[in-house]
């Protein structure tokens, strides 16, 4: 796996990118951009200061909205 951001816990392990199994998703919300980007969800809302919605989902090929600064 490529050494960058990731999500993992304890239960469900690392959460992997949806297309290449071999990279990772992002950061600390890519569970949630593979799951919108794998069409399990419509969508998912979160908190973005310092990327954690921006970077999973360009890495998952999806948009992340940051609406305010």
């Amino acid at each position: 796996m490529i050494c960058c951001g990731h999500s993992e816990n304890r239960i469900f392990g690392c959460a992997l990118n949806p297309y290449d199994k071999d990279r990772t998703c992002g950061g600390s919300s890519g569970g949630d951009g593979a799951l919108v980007s794998a069409k399990c969800v419509p969508l998912s809302i979160g908190t973005d200061i310092g990327g954690s919605i921006r970077s999973p989902a360009h890495c998952s090929g999806v948009i992340g909205f940051k609406p305010t600064s």
